[in-house]
């Protein structure tokens, strides 16, 4: 598919402004499908706008592709209000009614940037780099989307998101007190039991990480925790949504007052956050139903090893041969038993080991 038409080109190389070359508009149109298929996997309603076609006002998140050559070509995302907002701010923006400070217009305006920082949230949260398109061009609204993180970031990334979620996840399932049928919930006991080996293996692995690894660990947290929220405040309302997860990054990076009993040299944060994620849910599949109704356990763990799953559909091979490798090393420094027993078979449980893959693995 040709992007740019030549003779449009070659105009526009004589004007001082030049299009990108025609492979790169390609990867830009590849990354903004991407970007739509995330914001619509949200909840978002979220459509690409063709090339060569005109920008329309279709309600939603509207992710496009400026073919330009230099910092402001790529990928934007911008809010398209609804119709009946929008055609109620424009009738106070005609020339003979001009009124800036008509609350309808300040409303439309709130509104778009509510939306604009859901949309950031979103995309940070799914692995994508952003920033404000403003920053880029004064004139430009909305965000833009430089691409996909560093294979390192994503690896974090993923597994600091699994650690908060199922932490939280577990947390929310308070007991129902009545015989509806529905599951029993987890006691107050049962969520320390289910969360405090993962909680203290983050805690005790702050002592093993190099001085730069640890001031960034709490701030890592707090990023994808707000991020979180935001995407919670997407599905559930303001109302409704989980602000414990807000709370839950100055929990996790509490550290011990007792250094681990560990030897050697410092890890990376990444081995840390696989080692916690693995406790978590060998926490939750060993448990009694005593601890955790069996239906509730097989929610939780589905829910957060699907999001796992899902983050790498479109993530390239060597992300994934990592996150396996984290996942080995776990379960080579797991101590107990069964815990160890669950990590080891862990990759292959959820299908991220591929079939005749494990030999080249372990």
């Amino acid at each position: 598919m040709t992007y740019i038409d030549p003779q449009k080109r070659a105009n526009a190389e004589k004007n001082g402004s030049p299009h990108a070359p025609e492979e790169v508009i390609a990867e830009w149109h590849a990354l903004a499908k991407k970007v739509c298929r995330e914001l619509q996997h949200a909840g978002l309603p979220a459509y690409v706008q063709h090339p060569n076609t005109l920008a329309d006002r279709q309600a939603g998140a509207c992710v496009s592709v400026d073919t330009i050559e230099g910092p402001t070509g790529g990928v934007h995302v911008s809010w398209n209000a609804g119709e009946s907002l929008t055609e109620a701010a424009l009738e106070f923006m005609q020339p003979d009614r001009l009124d800036l400070s008509e609350p309808v217009i300040e409303y439309g305006t709130r509104i778009v940037s509510l939306m604009d920082e859901t949309i950031k949230s979103v995309l940070t949260l799914a692995g994508f780099r952003t920033r404000d398109a403003v920053e880029l061009n004064d004139l430009a609204p909305g965000t833009y989307v430089a691409g996909r993180q560093s294979r390192q970031w994503f690896i974090e990334h993923i597994l600091t998101e699994g650690v908060l979620g199922l932490i939280a996840a577990i947390r929310s399932c308070d007991p129902s007190g009545d015989d509806s049928g529905e599951p029993a919930g987890i006691s107050a006991e049962g969520k320390a039991r289910l969360t405090g080996r993962g909680i203290r293996i983050v805690q005790d692995g702050l002592h093993r990480l190099a001085d730069d690894d640890r001031q960034e660990f709490a701030p890592v947290f707090r990023r994808l925790a707000g991020a979180m929220h935001s995407q919670d405040m997407v599905y559930r309302g303001f109302w409704k949504a989980d602000r414990s997860l807000l709370e839950l990054p100055d929990e996790l990076c509490l550290p011990a007052q007792e250094p681990p009993a560990v030897a050697g040299t410092s890890v990376p944060r990444s081995q840390v956050l696989a080692a916690a994620y693995m406790a978590v849910l060998g926490s939750i599949e060993l448990a009694d139903e005593n601890t955790v109704d069996d239906d509730e356990a097989v929610k939780i763990t589905e829910a957060w090893t699907g999001t796992l799953l899902r983050r790498l559909d479109q993530a390239p091979d060597e992300d994934r041969q990592e996150l396996i490798h984290l996942f080995r090393e776990a379960a080579r420094e797991e101590t107990d038993p069964a815990h160890k027993a669950f990590a080891s078979g862990f990759p292959e449980a959820i299908g991220l080991v591929e079939e005749g893959e494990g030999a080249t693995t372990t």
